[in-house]
């Protein structure tokens, strides 16, 4: 077991074998460790903390021997890690915060690879790609933002909540880039993604057990209530996903599996009553289905949508009557009511667009900075009112990068796990842009540490496909020299070079 994964072949003499000295190191970090932990204990004396010290400090020393299993235990607590709540931050103390466990290990997980990285004698921070410009100006808008509202001391506008926002999101970048350094072939791509299926099954499990619990069918280990559109919109990341496998899996066995992934979490999804959930997901499976052309995907659609007054559960059907109902609050166009009356839930997204508006006319660069509006009923109207027109922008460059590099890795990769890994990235990004037309999707932890997650493996499956490719290359050119030397051998063979002419005296 290399800690360092290189060869000890050509080894010199006087040098040491780094196997030699992986077990020594390990042993003396895991003594040091426990001293430690008891002199914490003697001093705290409250054995929450004391066993999250411990199982940091596991899951530190796990990371630095194999860096994998530390992403393996990380996609594990992105759903199901508990939330804790810390109270309730703002100048009104009127937004709660929730802690999870899975914040602390990010950042035990990516110190491990650092720490891995220094003893193999590289330090990279993140692999580059096409999405970090997106990350980058983003995230930059969203900082000179809410600089400038702590500039101007805009009213309603609170530094706490926005720094809690800006490190939820460099919390996902985390993730992203976490993935591209540990991630490095094939096979680890897909014992990640089998890890990120087990988990999946756990939550559709707990979903299915939910169903006549509850009025609506939420994510486990929340703090702070239900939230449906949270595992509406994971429930999407994973069918997709199986799609796109499904489409381009090799052996029945294969598409008989993911199949059953696709109905076991399509049943809960449909119990959360998100509809735009039920939106999003129409758009990204039918992507998905004619994309890669497969005739049964599209069947199953029409199919479904066919007999869904037949099929589906009731409380599905009420949830779309309830939409437009003659109780319902009627909808203003230009400051005229019409006869469309829609129920508040639906009017709340309508309304937050009148919001919109009122912000650009007052600031419409940079908004009033993050976190200046309790906006929960639309990623696009929130980024619009924190980060106005330029954070927009950068948000849409953001969405493009992550379509364009999807895209590119779905084309030029040949092999059916990473082609369908990135066909499905393809298609969850753009259901959730459609997800996000009705909640703040791009914010939701639940939500986002899957999704870039995935855009991870999904860069790595783009970099694979380009080292593929040059390889490709580099055998075609050497075949090609091989070819022409050859040829000039058999031209020099034929037709021998002239003799020197001899002259004698």
């Amino acid at each position: 077991m290399a800690l360092f994964q290189r060869s000890e072949r050509g080894i010199g003499r006087g040098e040491i074998a780094e196997s030699q000295i992986e077990m020594p190191f390990f042993v003396a970090f895991m003594l040091c460790s426990v001293l430690g932990i008891l002199v914490f204990h003697s001093m705290v004396e409250n054995n929450s903390y004391t066993i999250a010290l411990a199982i940091s400090v596991i899951v530190f020393g796990t990371t630095i021997l194999r860096v994998e299993f530390g992403l393996y235990i990380l996609t594990i607590a992105l759903l199901l890690s508990p939330e804790i709540s810390a109270g309730n931050v703002g100048a009104q103390q009127e937004r709660g915060v929730n802690l999870r466990y899975d914040d602390i290990l990010i950042v035990i997980i990516t110190l491990g690879v650092f720490v891995k990285q220094a003893f193999e004698g590289r330090l990279t921070l993140w692999r580059p790609n096409p999405i970090n410009p997106g990350i980058l100006a983003y995230l930059s808008i969203c900082i000179t933002s809410s600089l400038i509202a702590l500039y101007n001391n805009v009213s309603a506008w609170d530094g706490l909540v926005a720094i809690f926002v800006i490190l939820k999101m460099f919390q996902f970048y985390m993730i992203f880039s976490l993935v591209g350094l540990v991630v490095t072939n094939v096979k680890m791509l897909q014992h990640q993604l089998v890890v990120f299926f087990v988990v999946s099954a756990i939550v559709c499990i707990y979903g299915l057990f939910s169903i006549g619990t509850t009025y609506r069918v939420s994510t486990p280990f929340e703090a702070g209530g239900s939230e449906p559109n949270t595992l509406g919109g994971y429930l999407l990341i994973v069918i997709t996903i199986a799609s796109g496998l499904f489409a381009y899996a090799p052996k029945r066995g294969q598409r008989l599996l993911f199949a059953c992934i696709m109905i076991i979490a399509f049943i809960p999804l449909l119990y959360t009553l998100s509809r735009a959930t039920y939106v999003a997901l129409f758009f990204s499976v039918s992507m998905v289905a004619f994309l890669s052309r497969r005739q049964i995907m599209i069947g199953a659609i029409v199919l479904v949508l066919f007999l869904a007054p037949v099929i589906m559960p009731k409380e599905v059907l009420y949830r779309f009557e309830y939409t437009f109902h003659d109780e319902g609050v009627p909808i203003q166009v230009g400051g005229r009511e019409t006869s469309i009356k829609v129920d508040k839930s639906t009017y709340e997204r309508v309304y937050v667009w009148e919001k919109v508006l009122w912000n650009l006319r007052v600031w419409p660069w940079f908004g009033g900075g993050v976190s200046w509006d309790t906006v929960l009923d639309s990623q696009y109207a929130r980024v619009l009112i924190e980060t106005g027109l330029l954070g927009f922008m950068a948000f849409m460059f953001l969405k493009y990068r992550m379509l364009k590099t999807a895209w590119e890795s779905y084309r030029w990769n040949t092999y059916w796990v990473t082609k369908g890994l990135s066909l499905g990235m393809l298609a969850t990004t753009l259901g959730l842009m459609v997800h996000c037309l009705g909640t703040i999707s791009f914010l939701i932890v639940r939500i986002m540490g899957p999704f870039w997650f995935l855009m991870g493996l999904t860069i790595v499956s783009r970099q694979m496909a380009l080292l593929a490719h040059e390889q490709r290359l580099k055998a075609y050119y050497e075949t090609q020299q091989a070819e022409k030397e050859a040829r000039i051998a058999e031209e020099l063979e034929g037709n021998p070079a002239p003799q020197p002419l001899q002259l004698h005296s």
